[in-house]
């Protein structure tokens, strides 16, 4: 088209932009796309270059260039065209008005086009004092006047006056950093912006600008003879870099706008323009086509992580300022990234996932340096089967997600890097698996991932008064919680009539695993039943005691349903972040306390606790005699313990209190002992019983400014009280000073010897100006002459020191009690029984004893 003689023809500049698109549309499918940008950058070079002629915009002093993505020749259908105009001295009257009629002009061209018209000078006082400013100019690409005006703002942007090759770095890492934490850092949403997201273009350009700054290059092919990237490393990116760019130009296409998110409501168009398919086979085409996104856009954020720290550590010559860390023969710490210390050290399979395990144990380490990441991806790709095949990978898995921060930093590297992919085949059908719902915002991977994460969020969060975080913390099998989280969706469907399939491929990996026949079992039930929470408050009147009862017979047991409650609210979390709400949490808590009262009602499975009891009784054994105790101590300490014991506490815990009792029965001993649960301060009192020793030490607890958040009172068979209290400090913490929890030891022994006497509580501040009434219920029991009474209060020690005062005034013994705090209330249950004055044993009257307390309860 000539410009000259069609200048005012507006629709004549727009019918040539089309006829450009429609010809390059159909190369699509025979040539590069980096062909395709670049034809159309010249096409747009062309035009622009004839209406610069024809405004007379050619002199000396002026030039036209072209900058950003236009500089770089990457223009897409949609792409803005930012132009960049240079000028040195001073502009005539008569340049100053064409080249306004020439701004003016680019409006009939019908795409967005952005320009600025700076001096020289001003130019690069710009590009110091804007980063944005900055890059776009080390894009510039010359078009017509003098040429020396890009040749000097590319030589002053190579150079370090303007900005050093450390602050640019800097600079482009923060930016990308917001933008990673905007997207929720992962790349796997269903919905993904191509351009933004992690692992999006942007990923790639930042680490391309990075090397063009320091090493003045403009061709990313000299990069590998620079060693900022290796030949198959640039290939990957390359061909990584081209399958997103050639998404966003059938997005572009397809929409006809500058759309940079792959909406649902545009994949299947987009699917059909790349020939995924169409019709029929349109979701297949879309879950093939968005597999092979993710697997782009994951190699694109993984290659910036790896070459971005690379250029830190060996260009920027960061590393010289940190000392290494010696960890073992395998590896090192070095700038808070860990380092392989040989090129061959994953030969030993097991190093692979030992990696990863050493990550979790140790804080200061951030990642994965960037030679050690090399070798990962090596083994990765030279891998002949699946990691889990070995012993050791699957001791050390193990021992990642049993760990404390395994999830956080472990876990999640695991998954970012593609190595739970290489552990479990499962996990590789589901990684980047669509989910077509309109609730879903993640993968499937990511989608269980999220769920396992927000499970470990729970025993961390800030609210101590949530019910999530009570009965997080109260589960014993943690380790069957996250491997149903982690598994809960291998079918790769998030469906009801898809769950046994979940559930089964879950137990094959328990089993290879070998999990306790227990965790197997309730791995398997919590994924068979994953939605059986939601369904009732979607479906069913909760309110209905018919409900609750087919509920609590279906669920079994408490820790049942504390799994299932926990997994339920993870799984609602992870969907998208505006899915679970203020009214979801209301329901969940509603239905979880409703089965949870009728399973005190005595629907409880007798079976699944004996079977708890029967393994936590033979691991711990196993571990004691590991400790050194004799086979013979071991017994000899538990003939005196209830069964209550083992069936409420955790394996650890088992372990730490036995091996304190079976060194001396008859010794009196108030410790605490190490706890898999950072959240929290556990200490025992085994002493002889006697009246009133329950509110004697609460009193004591409440008088140090201790919370007892969970409490479990037993009598055992030679006459000593076992009580296990659960506490946090005033400010809601654990006990992290060792001093003071020596002190309130030897208070608590000071009140056992009667030395010290626990004068009577108040009730807290922030529970003072509540109207509250005790809510008193009679649960049943299979003991004789005994009842099993439920007190529902305010977190307010008083009513404990209420309620065991009337115990003792009225000649109640307490045999067992359990107090459990539950947000801002606390539940306790007690099992009592009835001695007349000569400490004989009577009958109770029930419905006396609930007036009783009514009554004096206050």
């Amino acid at each position: 088209m000539n410009i000259d003689s069609e200048a005012s023809s507006r629709e004549a500049i727009k019918t040539s932009i089309q006829e450009m698109s429609d010809k390059l549309n159909e190369c699509f499918l025979t040539h590069s796309i980096q062909m395709l940008m670049r034809e159309r950058a010249k096409h747009f070079d062309h035009l622009l270059l004839q209406l610069w002629q024809h405004y007379q915009l050619n002199a000396d002093n002026l030039s036209l260039n072209a900058a950003g993505g236009y500089g770089r020749q990457s223009l897409h259908p949609h792409s803005d065209i930012d132009l960049a105009i240079i000028y040195n001295g001073k502009l005539s009257s008569e340049q100053q008005e064409n080249l306004s009629l020439f701004l003016t002009k680019l409006w009939d061209f019908g795409v967005d086009i952005g320009h600025s018209v700076r001096s020289i000078d001003e130019s690069l006082s710009s590009a110091k004092n804007d980063i944005t400013i900055a890059t776009n100019l080390l894009d510039i690409r010359h078009l017509s006047g003098a040429e020396q005006h890009a040749e000097t703002i590319r030589i002053n942007l190579y150079q370090n006056h303007l900005w050093s090759s450390e602050s640019f770095y800097h600079a482009k890492i923060a930016e990308q950093d917001a933008r990673q934490k905007k997207a929720k850092d992962t790349s796997l949403y269903l919905e993904p912006n191509l351009k933004n997201n992690p692992g999006g273009l942007r990923d790639a350009h930042t680490i391309m600008w990075i090397a063009q700054k320091h090493f003045s290059v403009e061709n990313a092919n000299a990069l590998p003879s620079t060693g900022f990237l290796q030949q198959d490393e640039l290939a990957e990116l390359s061909e990584s870099y081209d399958f997103i760019c050639r998404v966003r130009w059938a997005l572009h296409s397809v929409t006809n706008s500058p759309q940079e998110t792959l909406l649902f409501e545009h994949q299947a168009d987009v699917a059909k323009f790349m020939h995924f398919g169409s019709g029929d086979n349109s979701q297949t085409a879309i879950e093939r086509m968005m597999k092979q996104l993710f697997r782009a856009m994951t190699r694109v954020r993984e290659l910036n992580q790896m070459i971005s720290d690379s250029f830190r550590l060996d260009t920027l010559n960061g590393r010289a300022t940190e000392k290494n860390i010696i960890i073992d023969e395998y590896f090192m710490v070095r700038d808070n990234l860990i380092e392989a210390q040989f090129e061959h050290v994953f030969i030993n399979k097991q190093q692979v996932i030992r990696l990863f395990k050493l990550i979790a144990d140790n804080k200061n380490i951030d990642g994965i340096a960037p030679q050690t990441l090399r070798l990962l991806r090596q083994t990765r790709r030279g891998l002949l089967g699946e990691l889990q095949d070995y012993q050791g990978c699957r001791e050390e898995f193990l021992a990642i997600l049993a760990h404390p921060t395994g999830t956080q930093k472990a876990l999640a590297l695991m998954h970012r890097y593609g190595i739970l992919a290489s552990y479990f085949p499962q996990w590789r059908h589901i990684e980047g698996q669509m989910q077509f719902d309109m609730h879903n915002a993640y993968t499937v991977d990511e989608h269980a991932f999220k769920t396992l994460q927000f499970i470990d969020s729970f025993k961390r969060n800030k609210d101590k008064t949530s019910l999530a975080y009570a009965v997080c913390r109260s589960i014993k099998d943690e380790l069957g919680l996250k491997f149903a989280a982690l598994f809960h969706h291998l079918s790769g469907i998030q469906a009801i009539d898809k769950n046994m399939l979940s559930a089964m491929q879950a137990k094959e990996i328990a089993d290879l695993h070998q999990l306790k026949n227990s965790s197997i079992n309730r791995i398997q039930w919590l994924i068979t039943n994953q939605d059986l929470l939601v369904s009732a408050i979607q479906t069913q009147n909760i309110n209905e005691p018919d409900e609750i009862k087919r509920l609590a017979q279906l669920i079994g047991s408490q820790e049942k349903l504390n799994s299932l409650y926990i997994l339920t609210m993870a799984d609602m979390m992870a969907t998208n972040e505006n899915y679970f709400n203020d009214w979801h949490e209301y329901q969940l808590n509603q239905i979880y306390m409703f089965i949870r009262d009728a399973l005190n009602q005595g629907l409880e499975n007798i079976f699944a606790a004996r079977q708890v009891i029967r393994e936590n009784k033979q691991d711990a054994r196993k571990l004691l005699i590991e400790l050194g105790l004799s086979e013979v101590q071991v017994n000899h300490c538990w003939a005196v313990l209830p069964n209550n014991f083992f069936s409420h506490n955790s394996l650890p815990d088992i372990v730490s209190i036995t091996s304190v009792l079976a060194k001396s029965l008859g010794d009196e001993k108030v410790f605490s002992i190490e706890n898999s649960d950072q959240n929290i301060t556990s200490l025992v009192v085994y002493t002889k019983d006697r009246p009133k020793l329950f509110v004697d030490l609460f009193k004591t607890f409440s008088s140090s400014k201790l919370r007892v958040k969970d409490a479990q009172i037993m009598r055992t068979k030679n006459n000593y009280a076992l009580e296990i209290f659960r506490l946090l400090d005033h400010d809601d913490e654990p006990l992290d000073d060792e001093y003071r929890l020596q002190s309130v030891i030897e208070r608590i022994e000071q009140t056992l010897t009667n030395e010290f006497t626990p004068s009577s509580l108040s009730t807290p501040l922030y529970v003072r100006n509540f109207e509250h009434t005790p809510n008193i219920e009679l649960l049943k029991t299979t003991s004789k002459n005994k009842a099993l009474l439920k007190v529902n209060t305010l977190d307010d020690p008083s009513y404990i020191e209420q309620i065991c005062h009337l115990f003792s005034k009225h000649n109640f013994f307490i045999h067992s009690a359990k107090i459990s705090t539950l947000g801002e209330t606390t539940e306790n249950v007690f099992l009592v029984s009835h001695a007349n004055a000569e400490g004989e044993k009577q009958p109770i009257e029930h419905e006396k004893l609930v007036d009783l307390l009514a009554k004096e309860i206050s």
